[in-house]
């Protein structure tokens, strides 16, 4: 601290030795900097003070119905196309600065010095501050008096919302989606033309149920016949003597399941074939599932029958073989003929089952047709909203445009009004002398 304090006193003690000289070199320096200040060009600037009105008492009402304009971004651009060289050139013309061009270094450097001295600053409220100094007060007024003028001539009367270009667009896609429209009508009315028997069955499902419980009541008559026939073929067994076997050749039958296979096949490839489009859930695949399962157990059922019938079969007619004397016997005879009539009812219900499986074999190939078709007119369908839903859309926003049009045509205009004319300033903005001396 006190090294400190020593230092000051040392600088003050040789400020005051050469006090004389600095006082003289303060005195200069301030003289040279009055004389500066003095002679400085004075500048005068004019300011004018203007609003752009976009209010109107029909666009709130119609809120929702209309296009709504960006006012501000609207505004935006016209203030920056006011920088432009056409427009400069044309304040130029209007503000006379032609004529003085010359001290300027030219036309060129004039629209440059204007450029960077013509402030246009504000536009919260659509209210704008418009300023310009130059050293001929006249001159700043007569430039702002100009720049007003095009600024005027900009924003006075300008559409808030053009929607001539949005209508040609929108006539466009709507003459596109008119045509998508038709065409997705054409498909939908092709389709269920050619489809219109399998699509106006609603009742296949109730019939297929149906067919079904009638397979299994005769499928049921069929096994009481087979059992009638197997009691009567056991009690012509007991009649017959001890004679040596008659040697009647067996007569395999061949079980084929070759059409239950081929309609397995082809529920599997739909099945593959709607996966690529839906999830396990969905249920036309369910269905599916379901077909494929019953024809499996059908199958199956069917297998063990037919193998079953035809070993009873062997069997029977081994054990019903009489011998032609004992033929002659009025109680073997009945016997016989009532065995007779049994195997006769047994083939005529084999008969009825395998015409009820064919025919629900039938059904189920309808049915499984129906779901493709179904499916597929799911998708016209779906397409067809589509399309039809995007046609409405675009008819609504033409009629918005032609609405829009219509408001701005009539009210939606930018309207300029001058708030604060400029004047001819009396006194220079620049220098503030007071403020340098």
């Amino acid at each position: 601290m006190q090294q400190d304090l020593s230092e000051v006193y040392f600088y003050l003690k040789g400020t005051l030795k050469y006090k004389r000289v600095a006082i003289l070199f303060a005195l200069a320096v301030c003289i040279g900097a009055w004389t500066y200040i003095f002679l400085m060009p004075d500048r005068f600037e004019s300011k004018a003070k203007v609003h752009i009105d976009s209010a109107t008492v029909i666009r709130p009402l119609m809120r929702g119905m209309v296009i709504e304009p960006d006012i501000s971004a609207l505004i935006r651009i016209i203030q920056q196309l006011m920088f432009t060289r056409p427009n400069l050139e044309k304040i130029i013309e209007l503000s006379q600065l032609s004529r003085i061009q010359d001290e300027f270094g030219g036309k060129s450097d004039l629209i440059e010095r204007l450029k960077k001295d013509i402030t246009i600053a504000g536009g919260r409220g659509d209210i704008f501050d418009i300023a310009f100094s130059a050293r001929d007060p006249e001159v700043a007024r007569s430039v702002v008096q100009a720049v007003l003028t095009v600024f005027s001539e900009q924003t006075e009367g300008k559409a808030l919302a053009d929607a001539s270009d949005a209508q040609r667009f929108i006539e466009q896609q709507i003459r596109d989606y008119e045509i998508r429209l038709q065409d997705a009508e054409k498909a939908k009315e092709e389709f269920k033309r050619t489809n219109m028997d399998l699509l106006n069955d609603a009742d296949q499902f109730q019939a297929l149920q149906k067919m079904k419980e009638q397979y299994q009541d005769a499928n049921t008559a069929l096994q009481q016949a087979i059992s009638r026939r197997d009691v009567l073929a056991e009690q012509v067994a007991e009649v017959r003597d001890s004679d040596e076997d008659w040697g009647i050749p067996t007569a395999s039958q061949e079980v084929s399941s070759s059409a239950d296979s081929a309609r397995i096949e082809s529920l599997k490839d739909k099945r593959t074939e709607l996966l690529l489009k839906y999830t396990e859930k969905h249920p036309s695949i369910i269905e599916i599932d379901k077909l494929i399962d019953t024809l499996k157990s059908q199958e199956q059922q069917e297998l063990a029958s037919k193998q079953e019938l035809a070993n009873k079969e062997n069997k029977v007619e081994d054990q019903t073989s009489i011998a032609p004397a004992k033929m002659t016997n009025p109680y073997v005879q009945a016997l016989k003929m009532g065995f007779d009539n049994a195997q006769a009812e047994v083939a005529s219900n084999e008969a009825l089952v395998e015409s009820i499986r064919k025919r629900i074999a039938k059904l189920e190939e309808g049915l499984n047709e129906r779901l493709t078709i179904e499916t597929e007119m799911k998708n016209l369908n779906r397409d067809y909203e589509t399309i039809s839903g995007k046609y409405s859309e675009l008819l609504e926003r033409r009629e918005q445009a032609h609405i829009t049009e219509r408001v701005d045509d009539q009210t939606s205009r930018l309207k300029f009004k001058i708030a604060d004319p400029p004047s001819k300033p009396d006194k220079p903005s620049f220098p503030n002398r007071k403020l340098f001396y």
